[in-house]
């Protein structure tokens, strides 16, 4: 449960950017099953998606055309929440030929070009200056997790289980895992290219640089849509990573959720994603172009930052490395105060985390 004042902090809310019409859906697919002390976060998305649904059909009108015309070479960083993707997002987006998804395009996904400086100046007013679960930065156009705007634009998305929680495991095994029929696939494969073919027309650059925590157990999806696409793996100690997990949910659903939620139950979830998420990237991962895909422990990449961005884009034939050598430099410096949040944790919960999670324990040689 979140402390009362949250209940009423409806101006974060992620769903406000999105169509009416999957607002609509998603309410009806959850039951309507909105907690009463939630009702001004529902008020205020259907409001927004309400104004917002003609500049969204200009829009489309618009710009439809060469947004499908253009091409796109993505990059996925992939690993686990809370496991230093985001970090390194911010890091390689500084690189001077890649385009990204940004918070501003995720939560706004069809309407960030026409009217962009009246939507933009709404939506920075309203993002609190760092994320809920960390000191991070939050700003406009900072590059985001692009899992919001096919949040904001379909059903078919694993974040609705932090809106409606009471779904939030029938949406991971649907959206995450694709426990789904081809045809829910296909829909999925669609909204997906839209939001990286949109972001690399916005931007002007057909090599687009993704985290998405999800994408993690979706390879073979991700690959039937860009065959020769890039992976970057980013894996952390998992008992810092359940640690931070849980605190990244304790700061998330009081502000996003529409239904009360039990945290017992959200911890018993945690392990369960982590797992199976991992459990399906193992089986996967082997279908990427090896000389597609390298793999970096996160100790040792926040150790040598500089040296580990110069491996990845040797092992991967990435261009563009020395032109952007001083902005990589320049952010690095910036970051170098930054301290991580710590989590004490007992014997009891080390021995429980080690047991459902002993494959990459043992794996990734972590004591």
């Amino acid at each position: 449960m979140g402390k009362k004042e949250e209940f009423f902090s409806f101006t974060q809310q992620p769903l406000a950017g999105g169509t009416l019409t999957n607002w609509l859906a998603l309410l009806a697919e959850n039951g309507f099953r909105i907690h009463p002390r939630y009702m001004p976060r529902f008020c205020y998305i259907t409001m927004l998606n309400s104004i917002t649904a003609i500049p969204r059909i200009i829009e489309k009108r618009r710009y439809a055309r060469y947004i499908e015309k253009m091409e796109v070479e993505p990059i996925f960083i992939v690993g686990h929440f809370r496991g230093g993707t985001t970090y390194f997002h911010y890091l390689m987006s500084h690189d001077i030929n890649m385009s990204y998804v940004s918070t501003f395009q995720t939560l706004l996904p069809d309407n960030y070009i026409f009217m962009e400086r009246f939507f933009k100046k709404i939506l920075s007013d309203s993002l609190p200056p760092t994320r809920p679960m960390d000191d991070i930065e939050m700003a406009a156009d900072n590059p985001y997790e692009e899992e919001y705007a096919v949040a904001n634009l379909s059903r078919l998305s694993f974040y609705h289980g932090w809106y409606f929680p009471r779904k939030m495991k029938e949406y991971f095994e649907k959206y995450v895992l694709f426990n789904v029929d081809t045809k829910t696939i296909e829909k999925w494969k669609k909204v997906y290219s839209y939001v990286l073919k949109k972001a690399a027309y916005k931007m002007g650059k057909k090599h687009v640089l993704l985290k998405n925590p999800p994408n993690t157990g979706r390879i073979k999806q991700l690959l039937e849509i860009y065959p020769d696409a890039k992976f970057i793996h980013i894996y952390r100690n998992p008992y810092k990573v359940f640690s931070s997990t849980m605190n990244l949910y304790r700061g998330i659903m009081p502000l996003f959720s529409l239904q009360d939620y039990d945290m017992e139950e959200i911890e018993e979830n945690v392990f369960y994603f982590y797992k199976a998420m991992y459990d399906k990237f193992f089986k996967e991962k082997h279908m990427i172009k090896e000389e597609n895909y390298v793999e970096i422990k996160y100790e040792d990449f926040v150790k040598q930052p500089m040296k580990t961005l110069e491996h990845i884009y040797s092992s991967l034939k990435l261009p563009y490395f020395e032109k952007s050598r001083e902005r990589f430099r320049k952010y690095i410096e910036s970051q170098k105060d930054y301290k991580p949040n710590s989590h004490p944790m007992d014997k009891k919960l080390k021995e429980k985390i080690y047991y459902h999670w002993h494959d990459t324990i043992d794996r990734w040689g972590y004591e």
